[in-house]
């Protein structure tokens, strides 16, 4: 009798990133998520907040791996530095479709909750809300 073996958790990181030479702003966070051999990143103009306004974003290059486990980093080129801020887990392989919705389950300070990312914003949402697409 075969029995599915049950899935890998995969991590995701909320970093911090101040300097970068191409933000106005001087300070954007990066939302990574591991996608196997790398992360899926987006830039994000501000910390998502559970059940809180969607938050610009930006699908930008994929970053290494090695980023889920750097709390802190000067990176190079000049292009200033990146503090870990939040991380978590969760079980879902993202769509082969980087353009695609994601919307899945991940930790989130401890809880579970419902990661939404269409289009140009993304929005973090408890599992005792109730929200529309």
């Amino acid at each position: 009798m075969n029995t599915p073996s049950p899935k890998q958790p995969y991590r995701w990181v909320l970093l911090r990133h101040i300097g970068a030479p191409d933000d106005s702003r001087g300070i954007h966070f990066d939302l990574l998520l591991e996608d196997k051999k790398f992360c899926r990143t987006w830039r994000l103009i501000d910390i998502p907040l559970v059940d809180g306004p969607q938050v610009n974003c930006l699908h930008i290059s994929p970053h290494k791996l090695e980023w889920l486990n750097i709390k802190e980093k000067i990176i190079s080129g000049n292009r200033g530095v990146a503090t870990r801020i939040k991380k978590g887990i969760f079980w879902n392989d993202l769509p082969s479709n980087e353009k695609n919705l994601i919307n899945f389950s991940l930790t989130w300070e401890g809880d579970e909750v419902d990661l939404l990312i269409v289009e140009n914003y993304c929005r973090i949402i408890s599992k005792r809300s109730n929200y529309c697409l």
